[in-house]
């Protein structure tokens, strides 16, 4: 709950228990709203509770029972599958080998069998195999072998691309990759610089791969756009995103100024996808819509959220409607609903908000012009995720084998992931 000054209009003043008081409360939400405010994706909000236990809490209230004798949530956060759901059950493999299990004692007569299948683990996932390559002279006096496709060192194709699996999938450290290298092999020497090294040469390799994906990403009628912070070499840095529906370009800088989306989609006419930061100014936007609703419940003024909650169910259901009932919708939630919101907030001492979505009101309607245009920027939010996990295991990056692989190798990754492809066969194309 939000308290304000005038909520003690008569002692705050004058009593000293009051004024700490309020200067106590004013920190404490000023604490809140670095980690929980209009910027924060709805994925990292703390999550409310669920309508079944609020709905339960209410006849608690009112009965003075609890008739299930439940605690809060049980039975709501795994609730498990469906009745009637027919069951689930995982994809079991061909079968690469088959293994008899018998008896030789005296007096035993077999009289059938039973069959159980098992997933498990090779006993040396790290093979080791010495490659003899022969070589013949043919009748001219010509030195001849037979093609063989190996890698240049001595890590194999498979064995590249599981090393880099790891660091772009998981956000392993190169410290600990090596330590899983070594803890299933202990006898093969494998050091975090080797795995540097390995991630690095496929990220030089995915380089043109990223190229193309970022040509692709600017045919796009429209384009997510986004960025968040990366410490680089400990200073503040940045990591952009750019992203259609299947392709996805990231890129790492020192700036967050305007320059690097212009730079990065030069030449691009759709529309952005955008949040309120005014480096995508120079583009064609549709504002996300659901970045202004949270600007707009951090007022918890309730006939506000209320208003906005159903303009924005009314802008989605009328991207099925057709043209003349989509532009009626805009001119009547341009000229007259949000003005009126806005007016609203003023009155409410809501200022800065109301001034937010006044500015925004130009650009929040393209989606609705066009339905293929998303009215929010989710898709960016998601992508970017990726980069705060991995932010959290690796704390920075260091040098510019960091930023590569993040621009060359995770591009590339998350685009084959969006394109349901399988990211490890692919990655084998880039080993050298």
């Amino acid at each position: 709950m939000s308290f304000q000054a005038a909520s003690f209009p008569d002692c705050s003043a004058v009593c000293p228990f009051v004024a700490g008081l309020m200067e106590k409360i004013q920190e404490l939400e000023s604490e809140l709203r670095k980690h929980d405010n209009p910027n924060t994706p709805s994925s990292k909000k703390r999550k409310r509770k669920t309508k079944r236990n609020q709905k339960r809490e209410k006849s608690e209230e009112e009965t003075g029972e609890n008739p299930e004798g439940e605690s809060e949530d049980v039975g709501e956060r795994f609730p498990g599958k469906p009745k009637g759901g027919g069951g689930g059950g995982i994809s079991i493999p061909d079968t690469d080998d088959v293994q008899h299990h018998t008896l030789n004692w005296d007096g035993l007569e077999e009289i059938g069998t039973r069959e159980k299948t098992v997933i498990e683990l090779a006993e040396n996932p790290f093979e080791v195999v010495k490659h003899v390559i022969h070589t013949y002279e043919n009748e001219q006096g010509e030195k001849v072998e037979p093609e063989v496709d190996l890698p240049e060192g001595i890590y194999g194709k498979r064995f590249q691309a599981f090393v880099t699996l790891l660091r772009g999938l998981c956000g392993a450290s190169h410290e600990k990759i090596a330590e899983i290298v070594r803890q299933i092999r202990p006898d093969l020497t494998f050091s975090s610089s080797t795995s540097l090294n390995i991630t690095n040469k496929i990220s030089e390799k995915t380089e043109e791969e990223r190229q193309g994906i970022l040509g692709r990403v600017k045919q796009n009628k429209f384009v997510h756009m986004d960025e968040t912070p990366l410490r680089i070499d400990g200073v503040s840095g940045w990591v952009w995103v750019f992203a259609g529906p299947q392709h996805v370009v990231y890129r790492v800088s020192l700036s967050r100024s305007k320059d690097i989306p212009e730079e990065t989609m030069s030449g691009y006419d759709g529309t952005g996808v955008v949040d309120g930061y005014p480096g995508y100014n120079g583009f064609t936007k549709q504002r996300d819509w659901d970045h202004l609703w949270r600007e707009v419940k951090e007022t918890r003024i309730e006939e506000v959220m209320t208003k906005f909650h159903e303009l924005r169910r009314r802008a989605e259901g009328m991207k099925e409607k057709p043209p003349p009932e989509r532009e009626e919708f805009i001119r009547k939630a341009r000229g007259s609903e949000f003005p009126a919101l806005i007016e609203t907030l003023r009155a409410r001492s809501e200022e800065k908000k109301a001034t937010k979505i006044e500015n925004a009101l130009p650009d929040m309607f393209r989606g609705v012009t066009d339905p293929d245009i998303p009215l929010s920027n989710n898709h960016a939010e998601r992508l970017l995720r990726k980069v705060v996990v991995h932010r959290k295991l690796w704390g920075c990056i260091r040098n510019k084998k960091g930023a590569r692989f993040i621009e060359n190798t995770l591009s590339c990754m998350e685009t084959w992931k969006l394109q349901e492809k399988n990211v490890f066969q692919k990655l084998q194309e880039f080993t050298s």
